[in-house]
């Protein structure tokens, strides 16, 4: 099974440095939404912290708990690891006794955040929450293996107890270090399977990612700091003496958080990646299209709809050329439009998040030696196509994009376009009905797109099919930006939702 690419970054290397984020906007976010911690129904709030390590709360998410704590919000901190391995080369000190370090430093960070919350609460005339610790003493740098314990440990803490509003914090699941991964990873299948509201903290990214290019993060959302709250984050984060000081002036013993590393939290703010409660996003593709095709060996009835086969019908005739050189289709299901496409090109790569939909494909493409089948859950798993800029034809994205989070969505028709030659065609088609338990819908996958300024060649509209063929052009490094307002489909009945949660 194909996983997503881990970026190419070492601590010990200088990474991308704070002032490039800010010149590229990141202080000017859209904020949260202000009544994030208030009382649903009556109901009190609790927000689960989920940390890989001791200092991922305090570094991703100190301003949050100490906020939630302030308002009366109970906090619970998830700490997976004891961090023991964060000094492998260390000749000093044995990871067992690093481990018992930084669990103390943790105790210490937490109380920090503890009393900065109950100065505002007191200010305010409020209580200030309860603040608990899980500990699942996992082995640091294992996590991977242990994503369903960290699933189950997670859902447990979220039902125990009155019900409540449910918030989950947790590593963003493309930070790029493999444990901070996977406990986003789990905290996201844990949120949704509880109904919580699932906010995603960037560690690595920031050292690591480049603010032009990796643009997913112009989606997200700011949390502003109160002076209190900033200084408690200051605090809680210089707890952790074992990362942000040398162990020793022995080689191995250098300090894991530099201060460059540190200059990106040290904002007055705190930045989230957002997923409102019981939404989807690609994270969930694969295991629910598996479900879908191991169900139906034609789940849509590509093959047997006239609607289906008539859309497909009109999405060729309004390509500009014959033929295409080389071609990328991104969620090509059963393969059935995919052997459509490789009649219009010499080579032809689709590509899919399911391994039953792969299969199928296989079969019905039996001979098509042109063609070839990519196990990849789109825009994560980027790297598993291998292709160069400006190296295609052609891009289809049909029938894919309302399964993706906005962020998620921008990030692949970004990509897309630099993969794309200046003269290559993109193409989108898309259901125009509801999408139950899913971020987007036709229309918006489709605003989303034009908001690029590409260059429209072609456009067909139906009550149920939007159709909409782009010429590349120069600036393929465009992206498309967030609205003020988080976007995330109403979940409805929908007695003839095709695409639904119900249906796919």
């Amino acid at each position: 099974m194909i996983g997503a690419a881990q970026p190419a970054f070492t601590h010990l290397r200088g990474g991308t440095p704070e002032a490039a984020w800010l010149e590229a906007g990141v202080t000017g976010l859209p904020n949260l939404d202000p009544e994030l911690f208030a009382p649903y129904r009556g109901a009190e709030t609790l927000l689960l912290v989920g940390a890989a390590h001791p200092d991922d709360e305090s570094l991703g998410a100190a301003g949050l708990v100490v906020s939630a704590l302030a308002v009366g919000a109970d906090v619970s901190v998830l700490l997976c690891t004891r961090g023991e391995a964060s000094h492998p080369g260390s000749q000093s000190v044995s990871k067992q006794r690093l481990g018992e370090l930084r669990r103390a430093e943790f105790e210490v960070a937490l109380r920090e955040l503890h009393e900065g919350a109950a100065v505002i609460a007191r200010q305010a005339g409020r209580s200030v929450g309860r603040l608990d610790l899980t500990e699942l003493r996992l082995a640091d740098g294992q996590l991977s293996s242990a994503v369903d314990e960290i699933v189950a440990a997670a859902g447990s803490r979220l039902r125990d107890g009155p019900e409540r509003r449910l918030i989950v914090a947790a590593p963003y699941r493309r930070d790029g270090h493999a444990d901070h991964d996977a406990v986003g990873e789990a905290l996201a299948r844990a949120a949704l399977g509880t109904g919580a509201v699932l906010l995603e903290f960037p560690i690595w990214f920031w050292h690591w990612a480049d603010p032009v290019t990796d643009t997913e993060w112009r989606h997200w959302r700011s949390l502003p700091l109160a002076r209190e709250a900033a200084q408690a984050k200051d605090r809680a984060i210089f707890a952790h003496a074992s990362q942000v000081r040398p162990l020793s002036d022995a080689a191995g013993d250098e300090p894991v958080l530099s201060h460059a590393h540190l200059q990106h939290f040290r904002r007055d703010l705190e930045v989230f990646r957002v997923t409102a409660s019981a939404t989807r996003d690609s994270g969930s593709a694969r295991g629910a299209f598996d479900e879908v095709h191991a169900a139906a060996v034609d789940p849509w009835e590509l093959r047997s709809s006239w609607y289906e086969r008539r859309k497909l019908d009109v999405l060729l005739a309004m390509l500009p050329a014959e033929r295409y050189e080389r071609a990328l289709e991104i969620g090509c299901s059963i393969g059935e439009s995919t052997s459509k496409l490789a009649g219009r090109c010499s080579r032809l790569l689709a590509a899919d998040a399911s391994t039953e939909a792969l299969r199928l494909a296989e079969e019905r493409l039996t001979g098509s030696e042109h063609v070839e089948l990519v196990l990849a859950t789109l825009p994560r798993d980027w790297a598993a196509l291998d292709v160069a800029d400006g190296q295609l034809d052609l891009v289809v994205l049909s029938e894919t994009g309302y399964y993706l989070a906005e962020d998620e969505l921008c990030e692949l028709i970004t990509r897309s376009r630099r993969a794309l030659a200046p003269a290559g065609v993109l193409v989108l088609c898309h259901w125009r009905g509801p999408i139950v338990g899913w971020p987007l819908d036709g229309d918006r996958v489709h605003s989303l797109t034009a908001r690029l300024g590409m260059r429209r060649l072609a456009s067909y509209s139906q009550e149920e099919t939007l159709i909409d063929i782009y010429e590349n052009g120069n600036d393929a490094g465009s992206s498309c930006f967030a609205s003020p307002s988080m976007t995330a489909t109403a979940a409805s009945d929908v007695d003839s939702g095709r695409r639904s949660e119900e249906s796919s």
